[in-house]
Protein backbone atom coordinates (compact mmCIF):
# COMPACT_ATOMS: atom_id res chain seq x y z
CA UNK A 1 0.00 0.00 0.00
CA UNK A 2 2.81 2.40 0.80
CA UNK A 3 4.28 3.82 -2.39
CA UNK A 4 7.54 5.27 -1.19
CA UNK A 5 10.37 4.73 1.23
CA UNK A 6 9.76 6.57 4.47
CA UNK A 7 11.27 9.99 4.89
CA UNK A 8 10.54 13.24 6.68
CA UNK A 9 8.25 15.63 4.84
CA UNK A 10 9.70 18.93 6.00
CA UNK A 11 7.54 20.97 3.63
CA UNK A 12 4.44 19.43 5.17
CA UNK A 13 5.83 20.18 8.63
CA UNK A 14 6.14 23.81 7.59
CA UNK A 15 2.57 23.86 6.25
CA UNK A 16 1.33 22.50 9.55
CA UNK A 17 3.35 25.00 11.56
CA UNK A 18 2.20 28.01 9.53
CA UNK A 19 -1.41 26.81 9.77
CA UNK A 20 -1.15 26.41 13.56
CA UNK A 21 0.20 29.94 13.95
CA UNK A 22 -2.60 31.27 11.73
CA UNK A 23 -5.25 29.54 13.87
CA UNK A 24 -3.71 31.07 16.98
CA UNK A 25 -3.74 34.57 15.44
CA UNK A 26 -7.35 34.02 14.35
CA UNK A 27 -8.40 33.19 17.90
CA UNK A 28 -6.35 36.09 19.27
CA UNK A 29 -8.09 38.53 16.88
CA UNK A 30 -9.92 40.54 19.61
CA UNK A 31 -6.55 41.37 21.15
CA UNK A 32 -4.84 42.24 17.85
CA UNK A 33 -7.32 44.11 15.66
CA UNK A 34 -10.88 45.39 15.45
CA UNK A 35 -11.83 42.62 13.02
CA UNK A 36 -10.81 39.03 12.38
CA UNK A 37 -7.14 38.37 11.71
CA UNK A 38 -6.73 35.87 8.84
CA UNK A 39 -10.51 35.29 8.89
CA UNK A 40 -10.52 31.98 7.03
CA UNK A 41 -7.99 30.35 9.36
CA UNK A 42 -10.63 27.99 10.74
CA UNK A 43 -9.98 26.05 7.51
CA UNK A 44 -6.57 25.16 8.95
CA UNK A 45 -8.36 22.32 10.73
CA UNK A 46 -9.27 20.77 7.38
CA UNK A 47 -5.65 21.13 6.29
CA UNK A 48 -4.59 19.37 9.52
CA UNK A 49 -7.00 16.52 8.80
CA UNK A 50 -5.66 16.16 5.25
CA UNK A 51 -2.05 16.23 6.44
CA UNK A 52 -2.96 13.78 9.19
CA UNK A 53 -4.33 11.24 6.73
CA UNK A 54 -1.30 11.58 4.46
CA UNK A 55 1.25 11.28 7.27
CA UNK A 56 -0.59 8.48 9.12
CA UNK A 57 -0.71 6.39 5.95
CA UNK A 58 2.95 7.11 5.28
CA UNK A 59 3.99 6.21 8.82
CA UNK A 60 1.72 3.24 9.61
CA UNK A 61 0.55 1.47 6.43
CA UNK A 62 3.58 -0.80 6.32
CA UNK A 63 3.67 -1.28 10.08
CA UNK A 64 0.05 -2.45 10.19
CA UNK A 65 0.66 -4.70 7.19
CA UNK A 66 3.61 -6.16 9.12
CA UNK A 67 1.45 -6.96 12.14
CA UNK A 68 0.96 -3.85 14.28
CA UNK A 69 -2.33 -4.39 16.09
CA UNK A 70 -5.11 -2.02 17.08
CA UNK A 71 -3.96 -1.72 20.70
CA UNK A 72 -0.38 -0.91 19.77
CA UNK A 73 -1.44 1.63 17.17
CA UNK A 74 -3.81 3.38 19.57
CA UNK A 75 -1.21 3.41 22.33
CA UNK A 76 1.37 4.96 20.01
CA UNK A 77 -1.09 7.66 18.95
CA UNK A 78 -2.09 8.42 22.54
CA UNK A 79 1.54 8.70 23.61
CA UNK A 80 2.06 11.17 20.79
CA UNK A 81 -1.01 13.29 21.49
CA UNK A 82 -2.07 12.95 25.12
CA UNK A 83 0.70 14.61 27.19
CA UNK A 84 0.22 18.05 25.64
CA UNK A 85 -3.54 17.55 25.42
CA UNK A 86 -3.59 16.84 29.15
CA UNK A 87 -1.46 19.92 29.81
CA UNK A 88 -3.86 22.11 27.83
CA UNK A 89 -6.87 20.68 29.66
CA UNK A 90 -5.26 21.23 33.07
CA UNK A 91 -4.38 24.81 32.08
CA UNK A 92 -8.05 25.42 31.27
CA UNK A 93 -9.12 24.08 34.66
CA UNK A 94 -6.44 26.16 36.37
CA UNK A 95 -7.78 29.28 34.67
CA UNK A 96 -11.31 28.65 35.95
CA UNK A 97 -10.09 27.99 39.51
CA UNK A 98 -8.10 31.22 39.54
CA UNK A 99 -11.02 33.09 37.98
CA UNK A 100 -13.31 31.84 40.76
CA UNK A 101 -10.91 33.36 43.30
CA UNK A 102 -10.26 36.68 41.56
CA UNK A 103 -13.68 37.24 39.96
CA UNK A 104 -16.34 35.93 42.36
CA UNK A 105 -19.06 37.58 40.27
CA UNK A 106 -18.35 34.99 37.53
CA UNK A 107 -18.07 32.09 39.97
CA UNK A 108 -18.46 28.62 38.43
CA UNK A 109 -19.48 25.75 40.74
CA UNK A 110 -16.67 23.35 41.51
CA UNK A 111 -18.88 20.46 40.46
CA UNK A 112 -19.10 21.94 36.95
CA UNK A 113 -15.33 22.39 36.74
CA UNK A 114 -14.79 18.84 38.02
CA UNK A 115 -17.15 17.45 35.38
CA UNK A 116 -15.48 19.39 32.57
CA UNK A 117 -12.07 18.25 33.80
CA UNK A 118 -13.07 14.60 34.10
CA UNK A 119 -14.78 14.40 30.72
CA UNK A 120 -11.97 16.38 29.12
CA UNK A 121 -9.27 14.08 30.46
CA UNK A 122 -11.22 11.09 29.10
CA UNK A 123 -11.83 12.68 25.67
CA UNK A 124 -15.60 12.71 26.26
CA UNK A 125 -17.33 15.62 24.48
CA UNK A 126 -19.94 17.72 26.26
CA UNK A 127 -22.82 18.32 23.87
CA UNK A 128 -25.30 20.19 26.06
CA UNK A 129 -26.58 23.67 25.18
CA UNK A 130 -24.84 25.06 28.28
CA UNK A 131 -21.42 24.60 26.67
CA UNK A 132 -19.99 26.84 23.97
CA UNK A 133 -17.82 23.99 22.71
CA UNK A 134 -17.65 20.25 23.24
CA UNK A 135 -14.39 20.64 25.22
CA UNK A 136 -14.87 23.82 27.30
CA UNK A 137 -11.52 23.68 29.11
CA UNK A 138 -9.56 23.54 25.85
CA UNK A 139 -11.82 24.47 22.91
CA UNK A 140 -9.30 23.55 20.20
CA UNK A 141 -9.46 19.94 21.40
CA UNK A 142 -12.61 19.32 19.38
CA UNK A 143 -10.58 18.61 16.24
CA UNK A 144 -8.25 16.29 18.15
CA UNK A 145 -11.30 14.30 19.26
CA UNK A 146 -12.38 13.86 15.63
CA UNK A 147 -8.85 13.03 14.55
CA UNK A 148 -8.67 10.23 17.10
CA UNK A 149 -12.02 8.90 15.92
CA UNK A 150 -10.86 8.76 12.31
CA UNK A 151 -7.50 7.27 13.37
CA UNK A 152 -9.43 4.46 15.05
CA UNK A 153 -11.56 3.98 11.94
CA UNK A 154 -8.39 3.85 9.82
CA UNK A 155 -6.80 1.04 11.81
CA UNK A 156 -10.02 -0.95 12.30
CA UNK A 157 -10.89 -0.79 8.60
CA UNK A 158 -7.31 -0.94 7.38
CA UNK A 159 -7.42 -4.20 5.41
CA UNK A 160 -10.67 -3.15 3.73
CA UNK A 161 -9.33 0.26 2.69
CA UNK A 162 -8.40 -0.44 -0.91
CA UNK A 163 -8.09 2.54 -3.20
CA UNK A 164 -11.58 1.82 -4.50
CA UNK A 165 -13.05 1.81 -0.98
CA UNK A 166 -11.09 4.92 -0.06
CA UNK A 167 -12.42 6.67 -3.16
CA UNK A 168 -15.98 5.72 -2.19
CA UNK A 169 -15.41 6.97 1.37
CA UNK A 170 -14.03 10.26 0.10
CA UNK A 171 -16.90 10.71 -2.37
CA UNK A 172 -19.57 9.88 0.20
CA UNK A 173 -18.02 12.15 2.81
CA UNK A 174 -17.77 14.96 0.26
CA UNK A 175 -21.46 14.67 -0.58
CA UNK A 176 -22.38 14.96 3.10
CA UNK A 177 -19.89 17.79 3.55
CA UNK A 178 -21.45 19.77 0.69
CA UNK A 179 -24.91 19.35 2.22
CA UNK A 180 -23.66 20.48 5.63
CA UNK A 181 -21.89 23.48 4.07
CA UNK A 182 -25.05 24.49 2.20
CA UNK A 183 -27.09 24.44 5.41
CA UNK A 184 -24.44 26.18 7.51
CA UNK A 185 -23.11 28.61 4.92
CA UNK A 186 -19.58 27.68 6.00
CA UNK A 187 -17.36 24.75 6.96
CA UNK A 188 -16.74 26.24 10.38
CA UNK A 189 -18.60 23.53 12.30
CA UNK A 190 -17.99 20.47 14.45
CA UNK A 191 -16.84 22.18 17.64
CA UNK A 192 -20.25 22.57 19.30
CA UNK A 193 -22.88 20.12 20.46
CA UNK A 194 -25.28 21.43 17.82
CA UNK A 195 -22.81 20.86 14.96
CA UNK A 196 -20.92 17.80 16.20
CA UNK A 197 -22.58 15.50 13.65
CA UNK A 198 -21.37 17.74 10.80
CA UNK A 199 -17.83 17.30 12.06
CA UNK A 200 -17.84 13.65 10.97
CA UNK A 201 -17.91 14.23 7.18
CA UNK A 202 -15.54 17.16 7.67
CA UNK A 203 -12.84 14.98 9.19
CA UNK A 204 -13.63 11.86 7.14
CA UNK A 205 -13.35 13.62 3.77
CA UNK A 206 -9.99 15.28 4.37
CA UNK A 207 -8.39 12.44 6.36
CA UNK A 208 -9.25 9.62 3.95
CA UNK A 209 -8.37 11.85 1.00
CA UNK A 210 -4.95 12.27 2.63
CA UNK A 211 -4.59 8.49 2.95
CA UNK A 212 -5.60 8.03 -0.69
CA UNK A 213 -3.16 10.72 -1.83
CA UNK A 214 -0.28 9.12 0.05
CA UNK A 215 -0.96 5.72 -1.49
CA UNK A 216 -1.37 7.23 -4.96
CA UNK A 217 1.74 9.40 -5.09
CA UNK A 218 3.37 8.74 -8.46
CA UNK A 219 6.95 7.55 -8.36
CA UNK A 220 9.21 9.70 -10.49
CA UNK A 221 6.31 11.92 -11.55
CA UNK A 222 5.84 15.63 -10.94
CA UNK A 223 9.48 16.19 -11.77
CA UNK A 224 8.86 19.86 -12.54
CA UNK A 225 8.25 20.40 -8.82
CA UNK A 226 11.92 19.69 -8.19
CA UNK A 227 12.88 23.02 -9.72
CA UNK A 228 11.74 26.41 -8.55
CA UNK A 229 10.12 27.70 -5.40
CA UNK A 230 7.05 25.47 -5.28
CA UNK A 231 7.22 24.66 -1.57
CA UNK A 232 7.61 28.31 -0.67
CA UNK A 233 4.68 29.23 -2.93
CA UNK A 234 2.52 26.62 -1.19
CA UNK A 235 3.31 28.25 2.16
CA UNK A 236 2.49 31.68 0.76
CA UNK A 237 -0.77 30.32 -0.67
CA UNK A 238 -1.69 29.14 2.83
CA UNK A 239 -1.51 32.71 4.10
CA UNK A 240 -3.44 34.03 1.11
CA UNK A 241 -6.22 31.47 1.58
CA UNK A 242 -6.58 32.28 5.27
CA UNK A 243 -6.56 36.04 4.60
CA UNK A 244 -9.50 35.98 2.15
CA UNK A 245 -13.01 36.22 3.59
CA UNK A 246 -15.86 36.09 1.04
CA UNK A 247 -19.08 37.76 2.17
CA UNK A 248 -22.41 35.96 2.15
CA UNK A 249 -23.33 32.42 3.09
CA UNK A 250 -23.27 30.98 -0.44
CA UNK A 251 -19.95 32.60 -1.34
CA UNK A 252 -18.48 31.62 2.01
CA UNK A 253 -19.50 27.97 1.69
CA UNK A 254 -18.30 27.82 -1.92
CA UNK A 255 -14.94 29.30 -1.02
CA UNK A 256 -14.49 26.90 1.89
CA UNK A 257 -15.28 23.90 -0.31
CA UNK A 258 -12.92 25.05 -3.08
CA UNK A 259 -10.11 25.36 -0.53
CA UNK A 260 -10.74 21.99 1.09
CA UNK A 261 -11.52 19.99 -2.07
CA UNK A 262 -9.06 21.55 -4.53
CA UNK A 263 -6.47 23.92 -3.10
CA UNK A 264 -5.40 22.01 0.01
CA UNK A 265 -4.80 18.73 -1.88
CA UNK A 266 -2.68 20.65 -4.41
CA UNK A 267 -0.69 22.26 -1.60
CA UNK A 268 -0.06 18.92 0.10
CA UNK A 269 0.95 17.32 -3.21
CA UNK A 270 3.40 20.13 -3.83
CA UNK A 271 4.73 19.93 -0.28
CA UNK A 272 5.23 16.18 -0.52
CA UNK A 273 6.88 16.20 -3.94
CA UNK A 274 9.00 19.36 -3.91
CA UNK A 275 12.43 19.27 -2.27
CA UNK A 276 13.21 21.34 0.81
CA UNK A 277 15.95 23.92 0.37
CA UNK A 278 18.84 23.06 2.73
CA UNK A 279 18.81 26.56 4.19
CA UNK A 280 15.16 26.17 5.20
CA UNK A 281 15.28 22.61 6.54
CA UNK A 282 15.92 23.61 10.14
CA UNK A 283 13.18 26.24 10.14
CA UNK A 284 10.65 23.89 8.53
CA UNK A 285 11.49 21.14 11.01
CA UNK A 286 11.03 23.57 13.90
CA UNK A 287 7.67 24.74 12.53
CA UNK A 288 6.48 21.15 12.42
CA UNK A 289 7.81 20.50 15.91
CA UNK A 290 5.89 23.36 17.52
CA UNK A 291 2.72 23.10 15.41
CA UNK A 292 0.84 20.71 17.69
CA UNK A 293 1.97 22.40 20.94
CA UNK A 294 0.83 25.79 19.64
CA UNK A 295 -2.52 24.42 18.53
CA UNK A 296 -3.35 22.46 21.66
CA UNK A 297 -2.32 25.02 24.31
CA UNK A 298 -3.08 28.36 22.67
CA UNK A 299 -6.73 28.67 23.76
CA UNK A 300 -6.17 28.04 27.49
CA UNK A 301 -3.08 30.25 27.30
CA UNK A 302 -5.22 32.96 25.71
CA UNK A 303 -7.57 32.83 28.70
CA UNK A 304 -4.73 32.82 31.23
CA UNK A 305 -2.67 35.62 29.67
CA UNK A 306 -5.71 37.82 29.04
CA UNK A 307 -6.87 37.18 32.59
CA UNK A 308 -3.45 38.05 33.97
CA UNK A 309 -3.54 41.29 31.99
CA UNK A 310 -6.86 42.24 33.52
CA UNK A 311 -5.60 41.34 37.00
CA UNK A 312 -2.67 43.72 36.39
CA UNK A 313 -5.14 46.45 35.37
CA UNK A 314 -4.15 46.17 31.71
CA UNK A 315 -7.18 46.11 29.43
CA UNK A 316 -6.11 43.66 26.69
CA UNK A 317 -8.81 44.93 24.33
CA UNK A 318 -7.68 48.54 24.66
CA UNK A 319 -4.02 47.76 23.99
CA UNK A 320 -4.07 46.02 20.65
CA UNK A 321 -2.21 45.16 18.57
CA UNK A 322 0.73 45.03 20.96
CA UNK A 323 -0.99 42.98 23.66
CA UNK A 324 -2.16 40.40 21.14
CA UNK A 325 1.22 40.22 19.42
CA UNK A 326 2.90 39.74 22.80
CA UNK A 327 0.40 36.98 23.61
CA UNK A 328 1.14 35.18 20.35
CA UNK A 329 4.89 35.48 20.88
CA UNK A 330 4.55 34.17 24.43
CA UNK A 331 2.56 31.15 23.27
CA UNK A 332 5.17 30.29 20.62
CA UNK A 333 7.95 30.48 23.22
CA UNK A 334 5.93 28.45 25.76
CA UNK A 335 5.10 25.85 23.09
CA UNK A 336 8.78 25.48 22.20
CA UNK A 337 9.87 25.21 25.83
CA UNK A 338 7.02 22.83 26.72
CA UNK A 339 8.04 20.57 23.83
CA UNK A 340 11.64 20.40 25.03
CA UNK A 341 11.19 20.04 28.79
CA UNK A 342 7.82 18.30 29.04
CA UNK A 343 6.33 16.71 25.93
CA UNK A 344 9.36 15.00 24.41
CA UNK A 345 10.77 13.69 27.74
CA UNK A 346 7.34 12.37 28.80
CA UNK A 347 6.81 10.67 25.46
CA UNK A 348 10.27 9.08 25.60
CA UNK A 349 9.53 7.81 29.11
CA UNK A 350 6.17 6.34 28.06
CA UNK A 351 7.74 4.72 25.00
CA UNK A 352 10.44 3.08 27.15
CA UNK A 353 7.78 1.98 29.64
CA UNK A 354 5.64 0.33 26.98
CA UNK A 355 8.66 -1.34 25.36
CA UNK A 356 9.69 -2.73 28.74
CA UNK A 357 6.15 -3.99 29.37
CA UNK A 358 6.10 -5.78 26.02
CA UNK A 359 9.52 -7.33 26.72
CA UNK A 360 8.31 -8.64 30.09
CA UNK A 361 5.09 -9.94 28.58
Amino acid sequence: MQPAARHVYLNLDALRGVAAICVMLYHFSPFIADGKVLPSSYLAVDLFFLLGGFVIAHAYDRKIEAGMGFGTFLLVRLIRLYPLYLAGTLLGAFYLLIKNTLMPGDYMPMSDIAMMLTTGMLFIPLVGNAYHTIFPLNPASWSLFFELLVNIAYVLLFFALSKRVLSALVAGSLALLIVAAMFSGTLDFGMTGATIASGLPRVAFSFFLGVLMCRSMAQGGLGFLRRGYWAEMALLLTLVIFAIAPAGGGARAGYDLICVVLLFPVMVTVGAAAPTRPGLAKLFGWLGRISYPIYIIHTPMLMIIAGAGKAASIDPFANHPWFGIAMAGAVIVIADVATRIYDEPVRRFLQRLTQRSRAIA
